[in-house]
């Protein structure tokens, strides 16, 4: 690995360091990391500083996976998709891992989504993906499931539209997929307990309990 792509791995994870959520916080003297859920990440940001603050929050995170994944290997003459998708790995793991906050960081989801947006080949399926996460919000009421089925549903679509073949933006897609499973974790364990919290005036069963009132 030549020093280019080594540059553009520590930058690209320097700028996914920067928490939306933690920055943001310190507005309304919030340390996001002990309200809520304890996660740095803009659904904790909706429960703990409401939508205005939570907007700002995945603004910056989508923002700077697509800073990194976009221009950190352009400036440094690597525009190449591997250094674009190295860029983006460390992004989302400077998201998940910041070097300036003791390591503590959010799921990843909107910084990959971010990361999406700088490889046109991924960026047509977002569409997609949002419509699977909505769909399942809508159903299920758990925001870090539907983020784990629209990661898994990019990549398939991709995968599908690409004939299977496994070049460097599907498996990046798979990555992509089965990291939020990983960072979504203590999520899954707390849904197989019951105890996971839901967004329950957006579900669909309670929108028509409210029209049959």
């Amino acid at each position: 690995m030549n020093l280019s792509l080594i540059l553009i791995i520590l930058l690209s994870y320097m700028i996914g360091s920067i928490s939306g959520a933690i920055i943001v916080g310190k507005f309304k003297n919030i340390d996001i990391r002990k309200e809520g859920s304890n996660n740095a990440g803009a659904t904790n940001a909706l429960r703990t500083m409401g939508v205005a603050f939570a907007l700002i929050v995945l603004f910056i995170d989508i923002y700077k996976g697509y800073f990194a994944t976009n221009y950190i290997p352009f400036l440094l003459n690597e525009n190449t998709a591997q250094a674009k998708i190295l860029a983006a790995f460390a992004s989302i793991l400077g998201h998940v891992y910041p070097l300036y906050f003791k390591f503590k960081g959010g799921k990843g989801v909107g910084t990959a989504l971010g990361t999406l947006f700088a490889f046109p080949e991924l960026s047509i399926n977002i569409l997609t993906g949002l419509l699977f996460w909505v769909t399942s919000l809508i159903l299920t009421g758990f925001v870090g499931l539907s983020s784990i089925i629209a990661g898994i549903a990019i990549s398939i679509v991709y995968l599908i539209n690409n004939k299977f073949i496994l070049n460097e933006l599907a498996l990046y897609s798979i990555f992509i997929s089965m990291f939020f499973i990983f960072t979504h974790r203590e999520n899954i364990f707390r849904m197989l307990k019951g105890t996971e919290n839901q967004f329950k005036k957006i579900m669909l069963i309670n929108l028509f309990k409210k029209n049959d009132k």
